[in-house]
């Protein structure tokens, strides 16, 4: 049975693509939003909602105490997922994790919880082809999995003052999203790229799906410091993901296949091309490194068991949701 919650809640990251969606299944639930924004006049996909707004960043603590006071829920989904310099992420997704649990700590010691969007990356690859959960010995293989790590690190470490819960999403697809959707760009373009070595295994998440999950992280009784993989309950080799790709968009596409050492190249030309654009580069080498892993492979029965939650978005239904918002909106 969930639990009875207040309806004041606190969405970081609410500009941006899973942020926006969980806002959006808050207001349909009547949480009262409030919303921290680094700058007022890019609203993005908040334009127009119903919700409260503070300007304010989670690498600026002086920022923090106006938007932490009143709330109940804290639903930390700020972040970065590529950066120009490595140190970036260490900054925001560690640091900032940091300040907003210093903040709630000093001015609302009574929050009733903090939710922390983490992700596959701090927990790394499975090694051996078996899927990993929240007792596995963390192996992360980025910089980007390494920051989420500490900001987990940071989170526990506040167990036994503050009522915490981790969510690590698998790879996140859907509306909105710009990281996966490149594979959908390149495939409207009649090209997929993979490296060779042989298939590779995922477990993937629909944002609907993790928004939906963040809502019963919310609702339910959990323990303090516990750690949910979130996905869908069955994994897909890469090449079942290409072949969905391409028959929910409807297209076809050459396959070209990339030794490790021309995609590691591939990157650190992207890396360079990124000091010219000032764009954080999507296919770094540490990008590379990720995706050259075999298996991303995760046990949500976890999830599935105390929180009762299961995936409603197979992958098919989700590619074909995310190829039609992608058309509509004209990103292809």
């Amino acid at each position: 049975m969930a639990e009875s919650v207040s309806r004041s809640v606190l969405v970081t990251g609410g500009t941006g693509f899973v942020g926006s969606h969980l806002v959006e299944r808050l207001l349909r639930n009547g949480y009262a939003v409030t919303c921290l924004v680094r700058d007022l006049r890019h609203l993005r996909w908040l334009e127009g909602k119903e919700v409260q707004l503070l300007q304010g960043d989670c690498t600026e603590p002086e920022s923090l105490a106006a938007a932490v006071r009143d709330v109940s829920i804290i639903f930390h989904c700020a972040g970065l997922t590529k950066a120009q310099q490595a140190r970036d992420y260490y900054i925001v997704n560690h640091l900032g994790t940091k300040n907003l649990l210093e903040a709630c700590a000093r001015y609302n010691n009574g929050i009733e919880k903090f939710i922390l969007v983490s992700s596959q990356a701090a927990a790394g690859p499975s090694r051996d082809g078996r899927p990993i959960d929240d007792t596995s010995t963390p192996h992360p293989v980025s910089d980007y999995g390494k920051s989420k790590l500490l900001a987990e690190d940071e989170v526990r470490g506040y167990k036994d003052r503050l009522p915490v819960v981790i969510l690590r999403p698998t790879t996140v697809y859907g509306p909105r999203d710009t990281d996966v959707f490149e594979l959908f760009r390149w495939a409207s373009r009649g090209l997929t790229l993979e490296m060779t070595g042989g298939d590779r295994y995922l477990n993937i998440c629909y944002v609907e799906d993790l928004a939906a999950a963040l809502l019963l992280s919310a609702e339910r009784r959990t323990e303090s410091g516990s750690i949910y993989f979130v996905a869908e309950n069955r994994s897909y080799s890469w090449s079942e993901f290409r072949e969905l790709l391409l028959s929910t968009g409807g297209v076809k596409a050459r396959r070209i296949k990339l030794p490790y050492g021309a995609a590691y190249l591939l990157g650190l030309v992207s890396e360079i091309s990124s000091l010219f654009t000032k764009k954080a580069a999507l296919a770094n080498r540490q990008k590379v490194r990720e995706a050259a892993q075999r298996y991303w492979l995760c046990n949500v029965g976890k999830i599935e068991n105390e929180l009762c939650f299961r995936a409603e978005y197979p992958l098919q239904k989700g590619l074909e949701l995310t190829w039609k918002w992608y058309r509509k909106n004209r990103w292809l």
